[in-house]
Order: C-alpha cells, then sequence, then structure tokens
C-alpha cells in the first residue's frame, strides 16, 4: 500500500509555500524579540514570517497552526496528529501541550488529541503514527501537524545546554558551534496514492544506545536507499554533525548532496524533520554550491534562486533528536514504497546518570523489573500530564543542563528505551491517557505489531505508572 503526501502547509520564517517558492531571496535572521542576558551566546533568531510580533504563547502557537493549517483543505474530522517539542513555552509548563486549547479556532477544538513529544523528533514520530492509521484502512487521509514557536524559555534552556551558535554558520564543518533558533508550524497531507511522486517510504524509528548506531540503523531499515538528495540536521557542534555524517557513510554514496533547512529557518524544534521532508517535496532542485562536508559529500542550500527540475526525486530525511530518539524517512517517486518491519532488538542496558525528578528515577527503578522477555514492536508512554522542573533545578534564572533535557516529555521514553536497551520506536503521547482518539494503539497491534504501552497518570510528583496496559 502506497502512501504519499498529497498537501503541505507552512508557515516559516520564509513564509508559506508560494512564498518561498516565488521568493528571489531569503529573509536573514532577527534579533530575539526580548532582552538577551549578557551570558547569552545567540542573539538572533528566525521567527516566522506575518506572525504579529506581540504574540507569544498559546496565542502564537495558534496562529502558527492556523496558517498552516489554513493551506490543506480537508474535510470535517478528517484526523489530525499534532506534534511539538515544548507546546506552548512560556506558559504553565503543566498546560503547554493542552491539544483543545492549543488548536481553539480549528474544527479539532474540540478533541481530546494527544500530543507527540520527543524532541526534535515530534514530528516525524507522529508522521510515523499517521502512516500506521492509514495502512489499517480505517481512513483515506490524515493530516500531521508539528509546530514550535520561538520562546523566551526556549532560548534560555538551549543556552544552558550551550547549543547555539552566536550567528548563521555552514553545517558540516568543524567549525560549526551550534545553531540558531526558529520557529515553524508544518502540515502534511497523506493519502492512498499508488504511484504518486511524493510517496512515503517509512518512516523508520529507533534509539541511540551505549554501542548501537540509532541513526544507522533506521536509515539501514530503509535500504537500497539510492538517495538522490539528504536531508540532515547539521545543528552542530560539530560532534553532532560528525557522528550524523558517519552513519550516512555506509548507506549513501559520497556524491549524494547533503542540505538543510538550518540556514535560512533556523532550528524549528519538533517541527525541524517535517519541515525538512516538505521542502524537499515542494522545491524544485537546489542549486549547485561548492561547499562540501568535512568528508567531502557536497552541501546544498534550500535558498533561490531554484533550479528547473529534471530528475526524479529520492529524497532521505534523517534526525536525531537530543534525547537519542533516532528517525529517517524516504520521499519520491519510487514504486517501492514498503518499509521492510525490522524486529527491535535488546541492547547493552544503560544505567540513567543523576535524575532529578523523583517521578523519573521511580520509573527508571521500575523499568528494570518490567522489561519484557522479548522486545516490543513499539514502545509507547501515554503522560497525562508533562513534567515540570523542581524549583532546585533553577539556579540565577536558567534551569540546570540536566533538568532542561527531563522536563522534554520524550525524555521519559527514551529513559525506558535505555533502561531496557530497547532498540526500537519509544513514542510520547501527552494528554489524556483514557483517549485513544484514532485508535493508534489498536490500529498497530491489529498489523501484528507488539505493542508495549505505560500510562503515567497523574501530575506533579503524585503520579501512578500503569506497564503494559
Amino acid at each position: 500500500m502506497t502512501i504519499a503526501i498529497n498537501g503541505i502547509g507552512l508557515a516559516t520564517a520564509q513564509g508559506n509555500t508560494s512564498e518561498i517558492i516565488e521568493s528571489q531571496t531569503f529573509r536573514g535572521p532577527m534579533e530575539l524579540p526580548w532582552t538577551a542576558s549578557k551570558s547569552n551566546i545567540s542573539r538572533l533568531c528566525y521567527p516566522a514570517a506575518g506572525i504579529d510580533s506581540i504574540l507569544s504563547g498559546v496565542a502564537r502557537w495558534q496562529a502558527l497552526a492556523r496558517t498552516a493549517l489554513a493551506q490543506v483543505a480537508a474535510p470535517d474530522k478528517t484526523p489530525l496528529f499534532v506534534a511539538s517539542c515544548n507546546g506552548s513555552a512560556g506558559e504553565s509548563w503543566e498546560e503547554a501541550f493542552e491539544s483543545k486549547v492549543l488548536l481553539d479556532g480549528t474544527q479539532w477544538a474540540d478533541d481530546e488529541l494527544p500530543v507527540f513529544s520527543s524532541s526534535c523528533a515530534s514530528g516525524i514520530h507522529a508522521l510515523y503514527a499517521a502512516r500506521a492509521l492509514l495502512t489499517s484502512g480505517a481512513v483515506k487521509e490524515v493530516l500531521v501537524l508539528a509546530a514550535d514557536i520561538l520562546a523566551h524559555s526556549n532560548h534560555e534552556n538551549f543556552e544552558s545546554l550551550r547549543v547555539l551558535a552566536e550567528r548563521p554558520s555552514t553545517p558540516w564543518q568543524s567549525t560549526s558551534a551550534g545553531f540558531i533558533l526558529g520557529e515553524a508550524a508544518v502540515v502534511l497531507k497523506l493519502t492512498h496514492n499508488e504511484g504518486a511522486a511524493n510517496a512515503l517510504h517509512g518512516p523508520a524509528l529507533g534509539s541511540d544506545l551505549v554501542e548501537h548506531d540509532g541513526l544507522s540503523s533506521v536509515i539501514e531499515t530503509l535500504s537500497p536507499v539510492n538517495a538522490t538528495m539528504i536531508v540532515g540536521q547539521g545543528t552542530g557542534p560539530y560532534a553532532n554533525d560528525d557522528a550524523e555524517l558517519r552513519a550516512l557513510a555506509s548507506f549513501a554514496d559520497k556524491k549524494v548532496p547533503i542540505s538543510t533547512p538550518l540556514t535560512h529557518f533556523g532550528h524549528t524544534l519538533g517541527a525541524s524533520s517535517l519541515l525538512s521532508i516538505a521542502l524537499a517535496v515542494v522545491l524544485p532542485s537546489l542549486a549547485e554550491c561548492t561547499e562540501i562536508s568535512t568528508d567531502g559529500r557536497p552541501i546544498r542550500r534550500f535558498s533561490p534562486p531554484w533550479q528547473t527540475e529534471h530528475d526524479s526525486k529520492n529524497i532521505l530525511a534523517i534526525c536525531r533528536a537530543l534525547n537519542g530518539a533516532c528517525a529517517a524517512t524516504r520521499v519520491g517517486s519510487f514504486s517501492h514504497a514498503k518499509t521492510q518491519r525490522r524486529k527491535a532488538g535488546w541492547n547493552t542496558s544503560v544505567m540513567p546518570g543523576p535524575l532529578m525528578n523523583p517521578i523519573l528515577k521511580r520509573l527508571a527503578s521500575e523499568a528494570y523489573e518490567q522489561r519484557p522477555a522479548d522486545p516490543p514492536d513499539v514502545l509507547i508512554l501515554r503522560l497525562e500530564k508533562p513534567f515540570a522542573p523542581p524549583p532546585s533545578a533553577v539556579i540565577g534564572g536558567r534551569l540546570l543542563p540536566s533538568a532542561v533535557l527531563e522536563i522534554t516529555p520524550g525524555f521519559a521514553s527514551q529513559l525506558i528505551a535505555r533502561c531496557w536497551g530497547y532498540t526500537g520506536p519509544a513514542l510520547c503521547l501527552v494528554g489524556n491517557v483514557d483517549t485513544d482518539r484514532y485508535g493508534l494503539t489498536n490500529a498497530l497491534r491489529e498489523s501484528g505489531q507488539n505493542v508495549f504501552q505505560v500510562n503515567l497518570r497523574g501530575s506533579g510528583d503524585n503520579r501512578a505508572i500503569e506497564w503494559n496496559v
């Protein structure tokens, strides 16, 4: 069964789809819309064009989402899968992922939809779920929305992690120090479409573990790759870029060029993987570039003027999130669009470092006892409310680096994966644990997949953990 991308909506620093295609030049980065502290390295950002600069938090997230959704026609009650790394950051953290609030003013406002959250892999995790629902035959089309906003709290958290750059730079270079933040909302419309030019092969999901390169593993799942272009991350620091290049080396010839939206759109967090896919689909061939990566791979930029498309596309898009989640997918005009399902395996179990959150400590402790005899095909963690940082995690108005990672919801599902030594997909869904709006878990199980679901009920430090639901 061929699943294809049949519509795209964008709200980005360079505008919507038509504005990007028709552009002659791209906007450069802008000053932060708030006063940066003296210790900040990065004072630039890529805000979405056409969004009122006064808007912040929930109102800003809503504006981005509505802009992107309005560009894709969909009947009432078309299933919508939502993804966000940090939700409406800057608001109450426990309410930052409330989809009823985030989707206010849309046809999905009254639905209780979970929000897929796994750092910058959030969007591609939602894409994985949407494909599973379509493949089950339950529906004929699905929308996937990934959105993240610029927020002071986001900026300060990444400053704590020391992964922001002072100015834009060429990725995959030894001088790459990090990224500049951006924001975006991306909507992909998926349908059944045999012989489509934008057929979807994947996504394949996995996890980085000790002695297991998750990115290499998920790329191998899509083999043979035969890509005409790679859309990577290139977020830096260079150690991350180098690992990305090494994972590609065994599966894509060094003559195949690599690109990233990073240089003109900023790092758009949970929307970044869908943005890579969307731009690769809608844009003609990228202009040739004289820049090369440290391993000799040509680098092309998402930047006008666009070249006329001559060859059929086979785009490989990859993602390695800060929390260890890895993903890869292919989009193009290829006849074989069936991802080989590889049995997830056990690898070396990773003892977690010191954890500040008491619930995460308990989750890690119980995970060792709850590991099943055989690896599941999919691990799903349903988190009723996101984690909030304890007061002890804030020093000088800034979160400790370990606390920054812990409050990202997808940290919890990856924590279980590391404790188990699990190499397969580890999804995190934030929202009502009793409402599976589109029957995702059942759809996966009915397709023959072994799903291990963990429910984490409650909020704050008062939560109940339910294993293998």
